[in-house]
Order: structure tokens, then sequence, then C-alpha cells
């Protein structure tokens, strides 16, 4: 397999390659790769003066998320557009800081209460990795707790205004995590399982420190963050395979990979995807990693004849990267999705049949797709 067939598999276009480039690559070449991206996008015409975030209206939300990165690698070349990039900057860190403050809150709330806790994605990325509030976007506060906490930190979350959503917290024992907001649109996203794969009962491991370590979220607490293995495990199975594909994962994971800390060594990982039948995500994302962004840290084979339940677990990652906007299309798709899901992780895991595995996820869906067409605001 090569580097054009894994592209079209992660079904990622070339402006947005274009894009991530001009974030990740050393000045000097990323500008090169902004000029391509200014010039397709029809933008390269704009001066200073007339340069601000709103020239950037008909540009997708997923690439609108690399340009605070892009801004800061390109803060010194005297582009032109660096006024709008600076916009998205200025936006990105003033609403990121509002959801540090909430974290902050929460975590000594939870080490004041004895509950084990543990932020992911974005703020554990900000803090430890770029070590820059302004360049990722956030959407939430990720906490993960154990399950047996999983009651008492709904109540503390309840404190400050996070409340579960009423159709996630009805079918929490289908689901991985549940969104939790304020009046405000703070959402605290809760985990109990930090994978969608793991089941409700399942015993949380992570918070061990083969797993994990700490990362001081004020000068007098301190919270868990995973490891750099399981850091990026997680960015690359959470940005392709969760149901709605994001490219931001590709800045994750190349900015996890580029840490001081990080020593390519992935193979406890690799055996992590082959026990839970995530051997083709895992080889085909981080063979494009290698080839694309030019990682040379770590080696990785993509031999399909070496790969578990190869079909199957292909079509996984396809399906899941085949994100909508139809309800219905988006419901049917889950459908078969789950159904592949079931046979991949779950069928040695829980006493239920596929029939009824299947049908309580269905309800789950029908119920959350009614509350987005009567609330679209408030839905997830």
């Amino acid at each position: 397999m090569n580097l054009e067939e894994v592209k079209k598999l992660i079904g990622i276009q070339e402006d947005q390659i274009w894009l991530l480039k001009a974030a990740l690559f050393a000045p000097e070449e990323a500008i090169t790769y902004w000029e391509l991206w200014k010039k397709h996008k029809n933008l390269n015409h704009i001066t200073k003066d007339n340069a601000n975030y709103s020239i950037f209206a008909g540009v997708d939300t997923e690439s609108l998320r690399v340009l605070p990165l892009i801004y800061r690698n390109l803060e010194h070349s005297g582009d032109s557009l660096l006024p709008a990039l600076r916009d998205a900057y200025r936006t990105t860190w003033m609403s990121n800081q509002k959801l540090l403050y909430r974290a902050q809150e929460i975590v000594r709330a939870c080490n004041d209460a004895g509950i084990p806790n543990m932020l992911l994605k974005g703020i554990p990325m900000s803090l430890h990795y770029y070590k820059d509030m302004g360049v990722r976007p956030m959407g939430d506060v990720d906490l993960l707790v154990p399950l047996e906490y999983l009651e008492a930190t709904i109540s503390l979350l309840a404190a400050y205004g996070n409340i579960p959503d009423a159709v996630e917290y009805k079918y929490r024992h289908l689901i991985h995590a549940m969104h939790c907001f304020d009046e405000g649109g703070i959402d605290v996203d809760l985990h109990w399982q930090a994978f969608f794969f793991q089941e409700y009962q399942q015993s949380n491991w992570l918070f061990e420190k083969k797993y994990s370590k700490s990362l001081q979220i004020d000068p007098e607490n301190a919270t868990w963050i995973l490891n750099d293995s399981y850091q990026l495990f997680h960015t690359i199975i959470h940005g392709t395979l969760e149901g709605q594909p994001t490219i931001r994962w590709i800045l994750d994971a190349v900015t996890i990979c580029h840490s001081p800390s990080f020593y390519g060594d992935i193979t406890q990982i690799t055996e992590f995807a082959a026990a839970n039948h995530l051997d083709y995500a895992l080889k085909i994302c981080l063979f494009y990693l290698k080839n694309e962004f030019q990682l040379s840290g770590f080696s990785v084979n993509i031999d399909s004849n070496s790969m578990k339940e190869i079909n199957l677990q292909k079509k996984f990652f396809l399906l899941s990267g085949q994100y909508t906007d139809n309800s219905m299309k988006r419901t049917i798709r889950m459908f078969v999705r789950q159904g592949i899901a079931y046979d991949l992780f779950y069928k040695g895991l829980t006493k239920k049949s596929k029939f009824v595995w299947l049908f309580e996820r269905f309800k789950f869906r029908l119920q959350h797709e009614k509350k987005r067409l009567i609330n679209p605001i408030a839905s997830i």
C-alpha cells in the first residue's frame, strides 16, 4: 500500500494537507504550503489592511481549526494574512481560558473529594505538548474518572452548573462518556472509559503509572494525563473512529511525536491495538503520519496479511469517516457501523445478543436525533 492509497482511505483533501504542513513544518518550508492554500482559496490578493477573520468565511470548520497554529508558526513571516490569523489565535486563546479555568476548578474539587481524575485531549495537548493555550481550539473539558466515582463526580459537576445531557445520562450504560453543559455553554465531557470500544463495567486501568503521568494544572493541584504512547493512540482512534472524523488529530499526533519526551516506542500501543482489533486504523494512520509529515522516530509495517479481521476493520474505518448532516442517513450509518462494532469489540465482552445490543443503541440514537431536531443548539 502506498501513500496515495492511504490518503484516499483517510479521506483527506490536498488543500487540507497544505494547511497542515503550513502549521507543522519549519516556517521557511511552511510558507510555501501556505501560499498554495491561499491561492487555492483565492485569498492571495488580500492585503494586511483588509485581512480580518471574516475572509475565512467560506473555509470548512476543520480547516479553520488549523489557523491558530499557523499564526504561531508564521507570525514572523510578514505574510499579508497575519492579522486574520491573529484574530483566529486570539479567539481560540480567550475561549480556551474559560475551559482551562473550569478544568482547574474541577480538578481541585476532585482532588479535595478524593476522586481520581484524568484530563484527556484538548487541555493536556495545549498545556503539555503545544505549551500554548491559543493554538488548539477546544470545544469542551474532557474529564475521565473511574466508573465507581461516576455518580459522585456528577454531583460535584452540578455545583458548577454542569448538568448531564438527559438522553446520554439515561443511556450511560451504552456509552463511554456524556456531555455536561452549564447555562453559559461550557461543556464538561465526563468519561468513565477513555475509549468508545470499552464496555461500561470494564475497570479503568489507565490510571496505572504504566499508562499515565502527572500534569500540574495549577500551582497546588495535579491531574493525570495519558503517557506519550497512549496519548498518540487516543488521538488517532478518537480522531478517526469515533464517528465524526477530524483533521485536527494529525496536528496533535505530529506534535506528540515531536515532543522531547517521545522516544518512538510504539510497541505498547501496537500490541494494545492488536488485542482490541484496531490494527488497521492504527497502522494506516501511523504509516500516513510517517510518510506525509516526515516523522522518523518509529517504524510501522502495514502488510495487510498480518492484520486480523482486516476486511471488517477496514469497513469500520471507512464508515467512521463518512459523516453526514442528514439525520436519517446518519442513523442508518450508525446502525451499520454499530453492527460491525459489536463483532469487532463487544461480542466477547457482553452477554447481550447482537440484536438486543443494536436495538438498545438504536433507541438511544432515535432519542438523540429527536432532541437534535427539537433543539439543535443545545444538542450534541
